[in-house]
């Protein structure tokens, strides 16, 4: 296993700087590792799938990362908490949330993201769907009808584990 100082330099040899289009699972890394990625700064789509994606139970992005991310997939994540304002994610205009069981909430913070545009949810935790439900609601209030919320019948699944690693850069 790496030791946590050489997750900077372990990353930053993985992802060439003119990635527009990310896939990662199977990496094993803790949540703080996303920081080399949000600083690919032509990265547009991000998709996290399984387990093994990241790991830990909360995100917390940094100010200014993710710059160009228009869209982001959390799918099959033990992710509990995503800390997120618009100072994250500037342009982001759809995250899709699939199989996010553990996921408590979706902040109200994303709501200030100004292209945000749709926020998917299928598959997810109660709690997570009614609070994206309360921040439509609350953007709704604002004069925000642009945003729209799409939530898919909530049947919980059983994720299946990858152990091994998988990449796709385009």
């Amino acid at each position: 296993m790496h030791s946590r100082r050489l997750y900077p330099s372990f990353l930053q040899n993985h992802f060439p700087s003119f990635v527009r289009k990310l896939t990662l699972s199977g990496w094993g890394l803790p949540w703080e590792a996303t920081t080399i990625i949000g600083l690919l700064l032509n990265l547009e789509v991000l998709k996290l799938k399984w387990r093994h994606a990241f790991y830990g139970k909360d995100w917390k992005p940094t100010e200014g990362e993710f710059p160009r991310l228009k869209f982001l997939l959390l799918e099959c994540l033990e992710l509990e908490d995503w800390i997120v304002d618009s100072t994250h994610f500037q342009r982001l205009e759809r995250p899709v949330i699939k199989n996010c069981e553990h996921l408590k909430e979706i902040s109200h913070s994303i709501g200030d993201i100004p292209t945000l545009q749709i926020i998917e949810m299928d598959d997810s935790s109660p709690l997570a769907v009614n609070s994206a439900e309360k921040l439509l609601e609350n953007q709704l209030d604002l004069g925000n009808d642009v945003l729209h919320l799409h939530i898919q019948e909530f049947v919980i699944q059983d994720c299946p584990l990858k152990y091994c690693k998988f990449i796709q850069i385009v």
